[in-house]
C-alpha cells in the first residue's frame, strides 16, 4: 500500500494554474451571480381564481357525462357537415322556415274591392254571352294573378290550381272558395262537361261573397 501511494505523481501547480485560467477565460461559464435577481412574476388576477374553480367544479360534476357531451358535439358537427355538403337540404329547410314565418306575419289575402268588382264585370260580360266556361276560368286565372301579386312565394312554377287552393297561406274561407272554382274549371277542362248558368252563378256567388264581403 505504501508502494501505491508512492507511485502517485506530484501535483504540478503550474498546470493547475493554467487549467484554471483557461476555464476562467471561457465566457460560456458563469462564475458571478447577478447583483439583482429577476423580480417574481405578477400573481394571476383575482377574477381568474373563481373561474378556474368553477371549471374544476363543472368537470367534477360532469364526471362520466363527458361521453354524452362528446356524442352531442359529434352529432352537431355531422349535421353541420351535412348542411355544408348538401345545398338542397339547406335550401329546403330555409324555404320551410321562411314560408312558416311569412304565413305567421303576412296579412290574410283578400282581393281589393276595386279588383273584385272589375273581375266580376268582365266575367259577367262573358256569362251574358253564354260563355260560362270562360267566365269561371276568368275568375280562376285572375284570382291566381291576385295571389301572386299579394305574395309571390305562395305560387311556385310547378304548382297546379289544386296546389294553390291548398296553400296554407290562404285564409280557410278563401281556400274553400278557390277550391270550388278550381273544381268547376277541372270539370270543364278535363271532365268533358261544359259549365252551365247554374255553375256560373254558384262560382260567382262564392267569389263575390268572399271578395266583397257584403259590400254593395
Amino acid at each position: 500500500m505504501g508502494q501505491a501511494a508512492a507511485s502517485v505523481p506530484p501535483i504540478d501547480s503550474a498546470k493547475v494554474d493554467a487549467a484554471w485560467k483557461t476555464i476562467r477565460a471561457d465566457g460560456s461559464i458563469q462564475f458571478d451571480l447577478p447583483e439583482k435577481l429577476p423580480e417574481p412574476r405578477d400573481p394571476p388576477p383575482e377574477w381568474l381564481e373563481p373561474v378556474l374553480r368553477a371549471i374544476g367544479n363543472f368537470v367534477q360534476w360532469v364526471g362520466g357525462g363527458w361521453q354524452v357531451i362528446l356524442w352531442v358535439i359529434g352529432i352537431v358537427i355531422a349535421i353541420a357537415l351535412l348542411f355544408a355538403l348538401v345545398p338542397s337540404l339547406r335550401e329546403w329547410i330555409a324555404e320551410r322556415l321562411g314560408r312558416r314565418r311569412v304565413v305567421e306575419e303576412a296579412p290574410p289575402w283578400t282581393p281589393t274591392e276595386t279588383r273584385a268588382r272589375a273581375l266580376l264585370e268582365d266575367a259577367d260580360a262573358l256569362a251574358a254571352e253564354g260563355r260560362f266556361d270562360e267566365a269561371v276560368h276568368l275568375l280562376l286565372f285572375r284570382s291566381i294573378d291576385d295571389i301572386v301579386a299579394w305574395r309571390g312565394d305562395v305560387v311556385r312554377p310547378a304548382d297546379t290550381s289544386r296546389d294553390i287552393a291548398r296553400a296554407e297561406a290562404l285564409p280557410p274561407h278563401a281556400r274553400g272558395v278557390f277550391a270550388g272554382i278550381v273544381a268547376a274549371v277541372e270539370r270543364s277542362l278535363f271532365g268533358g262537361r261544359a259549365l252551365g248558368a247554374d255553375d256560373w252563378q254558384r262560382a260567382r256567388a262564392d267569389y263575390a261573397g268572399f271578395a266583397l264581403k257584403g259590400a254593395r
